[in-house]
């Protein structure tokens, strides 16, 4: 793909996150490290750590088609990482790889983990042992869990791959999920069962949120903003498998989900704020406020607007003001990077293309800083920058929307201001390759003959 624009800034962007995307392919690499991770140190099952890779879980490895997402030191990609990353890299023409990195999450789940798919796994698709020392002792976040489940139906309507559907692991995945440990974990730490799953506490113990660095909820709004956009995909899944009255079920789930969210669950009994979280005494929270490295709001707030969970509305707005209030101002911002990519998303998803613009203009201008976790190497070494980055130009700045197994593409531009001129070569969908110009007012859209 090539990008032009009377905005040079864009074409940037668009340059640098596409050539850096390839960087972080590992497709066809021979005898490459697996199990390495923090400390340059080998980690193995049930938490054996080695200072040099002399067992045969240390050895090097084949690697499947795959790309790195999460930290460069760690050899192995994470869901939440592939989640987010996975529109851009579809893009990048990296299909066979969203894929494998997908079914290898999708097929190890099971009875034996609570039908979570395990959270990272090395590049030879084994399981990487850091985060995963035991089937029954692994990192378990919710939210991730049901952005795989939407990430299926995604990649479909993108490559129009019939495998998402009829994949026997895949649906049994998504089903087992949404149905069996859902209804385990509804009613596990508060004594109401409403539909919602809980957290037992940090990430090993099973975590309601994204949030890693504030308290541990009980319930989270951005698990339950993920789990009412799983339902609908799920709802999606089940009417192309020809199951018509179980989607009709699905559909209602969500709407019934988002209707107790928006008119009990998210209600405080003395402001007009949205709650973000339940703790496991049922004390609500609302407040962004950060505390050294810890962060109470962040992601656990974000997620509700970003998935569209609150309905649209004076309330809605304010959410918006606040969440960019925030993350603007130095004293209350995330730290993490990898966090603030998820501010484009929300405001192109929420049709705020100045605010939306400011913040992709903002990562990029620190690509070349430190990370915070310095044997990451720079901001801009962190995957999930030039994945975003580029789905964003064209999710939401072109406004591109595909379904490939219908020949299906819209284009709906948020184009902020100053920005009047914006052609993408080479758009993939399906097996096919669009043009896609925006010249003012003006949108085409030409099939090329291949």
């Amino acid at each position: 793909m090539k990008l032009e624009s009377n905005e040079p800034l864009l074409e940037a962007i668009f340059n640098w996150a596409y050539k850096k995307i390839m960087t972080f392919t590992v497709t066809g690499t021979k005898n490459g490290a697996i199990n390495r991770g923090d400390g340059g140190r080998w980690y193995g099952p049930e938490g054996i750590v080695l200072e040099e890779p002399r067992a045969a879980w240390a050895q090097p490895k084949d690697y499947r088609p795959a790309y790195w997402a999460g930290y460069r030191d760690r050899t192995a990609y994470y869901i939440r990482d592939f989640v987010h990353q996975a529109v851009g890299a579809h893009y990048a023409g990296l299909d066979n790889e969203n894929y494998n990195m997908l079914y290898t999450f999708v097929s190890n789940a099971g009875e034996e983990t609570g039908w979570f798919a395990p959270w990272a796994f090395n590049f030879d698709g084994s399981i990487y042992y850091m985060d995963t020392p035991n089937l029954q002792h692994f990192v378990r976040e919710l939210t991730a869990q049901f952005e795989l489940v939407e990430t299926v139906y995604k990649l479909y309507c993108l490559t129009g791959d019939q495998r998402y559907i009829q994949d026997d692991a895949i649906f049994q995945f998504v089903s087992h999920i949404l149905t069996d440990a859902v209804d385990r974990l509804d009613g596990a730490v508060l004594p109401e069962k409403n539909g919602i799953p809980e957290g037992f506490g940090d990430i090993f113990e099973i975590s309601a949120t994204y949030n890693e660095r504030g308290f541990h909820a009980a319930e989270a709004g951005d698990s339950i903003a993920a789990l009412v956009s799983a339902v609908n995909a799920y709802a999606a899944l089940l009417t192309l498998r020809g199951q018509k009255e179980a989607a009709r079920q699905q559909r209602q789930r969500a709407e019934e989900l988002r209707h107790y969210f928006n008119t009990v669950w998210s209600v405080m009994p003395d402001n007009d704020r949205v709650a973000y979280a339940i703790d496991s005494e049922g004390n609500k929270h609302a407040h962004w406020y950060k505390n050294g490295k810890e962060i109470y709001g962040g992601a656990t707030l974000i997620f509700i607007p970003l998935k569209k969970l609150l309905y649209a509305g004076e309330r809605n707005q304010k959410l918006l003001d606040y969440i960019d209030e925030k993350e603007t101002d130095p004293a209350t911002r995330e730290d993490n990077i990898e966090s603030l990519t998820y501010l484009p998303d929300l405001f192109f998803v929420q049709h705020q293309p100045e605010r939306a613009w400011f913040w992709m203009k903002y990562i990029f201008s620190k690509k070349d800083l430190p990370h915070e976790r310095s044997s990451q190497g720079t901001n801009g070494d962190y995957p999930e920058l030039s994945f975003t980055l580029l789905s964003q130009i064209l999710e939401g700045m072109l406004g591109i929307n595909v379904n490939a197994a219908e020949n299906s593409i819209l284009v709906a531009p948020q184009l902020p201001e100053g920005i009047r001129y914006i052609r993408v070569t080479d758009v993939p969908v399906g097996d096919k390759l669009y043009d896609i110009t925006v010249d003012g007012d003006s949108v085409s859209v030409l099939e090329k003959q291949l």
